[in-house]
């Protein structure tokens, strides 16, 4: 049985120690029916690819965030 995990702040699916990049279907990379099947899945609205089809890898995982106040305003 496969053990996952999601990260609460970036999203990112660790999977049997492999980790996954999250995408929203209307934000696929353009060479994404290039890529193993073996290497996406598909769970929860997202789309999961596997890490090793991407260059700069540490980028993209930094630029992940879920914004989790969209109404934010400066407290005082």
């Amino acid at each position: 049985m496969n053990k996952y995990k999601i990260d609460k702040m970036s999203g990112v699916l660790k999977m049997n120690g492999d980790r996954y990049i999250p995408h929203q279907l209307h934000q696929l990379p353009k060479k994404y029916h290039e890529f193993d099947p073996r290497d996406i899945i598909k769970m929860k609205g997202y789309v999961y690819i596997h890490e090793c089809n991407f260059n700069n890898v540490r980028t993209i995982v930094d630029c992940l965030h879920s914004n989790r106040d969209l109404n934010y305003k400066e407290k005082r």
